[in-house]
């Protein structure tokens, strides 16, 4: 694919594998990647002397509020969180850890910064330099958007890249390209395979493409589903039944419209960010995709 997208790409497979990677190394002490997330920024908000409610907490760990609800819920089912009712506010209630809740939280924290010590070892550690150009520049591409900060900072004292700040930056960039393509009734997995057609082409049949298809983490695509998705390109006459597969001229006319439009936003969004930043982010991010995918595999 084009340089011009590969940040968006290498950040939705670097987040897609660090949390599977962090969902088997927590999966023991009876957690999820999720359940990690929120209880760790629960445990960094009570070292600092605070009872949260819901929506404190949401607003810190910068999740959806309906989201963290679900959570809490099974955490307190599990008995790891308790909560009480706050003295200041009848509505609310006050979430804290249990003593089971806190021990198991310090055993997650001890296991994922050990991870995050084996993913991040190839740019130096958590505490290197490399990886603390790599946060900046994440976070200069979140806007500074709430809980891209705290949530990672409050179980240590030197602020490290998670899987969080991957997540919110992948996130924010895939919302920015699904608006970019809503006027052309396009999907962001038909723009990729777009570009699968024409940069990783030639495909001899169909199937070929869809086999492929189904093997990209980043798509979220099943044999089946991405069976359907080439035959839905066909149908709307933007690509070619037969082999070689390629798009049609419809088609091609269609990409290279949004081609332009997206490397217009592209180039927005990465203004002022210096090129040596965003060289290092999309080298470290290859790299972590890598091991990654190898801690994953095993």
């Amino acid at each position: 694919m084009d340089d011009d997208t590969a940040t968006g790409r290498l950040l939705w497979q670097v987040t897609l594998r660090w949390r599977a990677a962090v969902d088997r190394a927590v999966a023991p002490l009876g957690l999820t990647h999720a359940q990690y997330s929120l209880i760790g920024s629960l445990y960094g908000l009570t070292r600092q002397g605070r009872s949260p409610s819901q929506r404190e907490l949401a607003d810190f760990a910068g999740l959806e509020q309906i989201y963290v609800s679900k959570l809490i819920r099974a955490l307190a089912d599990a008995g790891l969180v308790t909560r009480s009712e706050n003295p200041t506010d009848s509505r609310a209630r006050q979430l804290s850890l249990t003593a089971e809740g806190a021990r198991v939280t310090e055993a997650a924290v001890a296991v994922v910064h050990a991870l995050q010590q084996e993913l991040t070892a190839p740019i130096g550690g958590p505490a290197g330099p490399r990886n603390r150009l790599l946060v900046s520049t994440l976070r200069a591409l979140l806007g500074g958007a709430p809980g891209t900060s705290e949530g990672s900072t409050a179980m240590t004292a030197t602020p490290t890249l998670t899987g969080q700040d991957i997540g919110e930056a992948q996130g924010a960039l895939s919302a920015l390209l699904s608006n970019v393509l809503a006027a052309s009734d396009v999907s962001g997995n038909e723009y990729v395979t777009f570009r699968v057609i024409t940069v990783r082409g030639p495909w001899a049949t169909l199937d070929d493409l869809a086999v492929y298809l189904a093997t990209q983490p980043q798509l979220g695509l099943d044999g089946a589903a991405a069976a359907h998705l080439c035959a839905g390109l066909v149908q709307k006459g933007l690509a070619t039944a037969g082999g070689p597969v390629a798009l049609t001229p419809l088609g091609a006319q269609l990409f290279d419209s949004l081609n332009a439009t997206v490397r217009q936003t592209t180039q927005s969004i990465y203004a002022g960010l210096d090129a040596d930043d965003l060289a290092t982010a999309h080298r470290v991010l290859a790299t972590l995709t890598d091991r990654a995918h190898r801690a994953v595999t095993g």
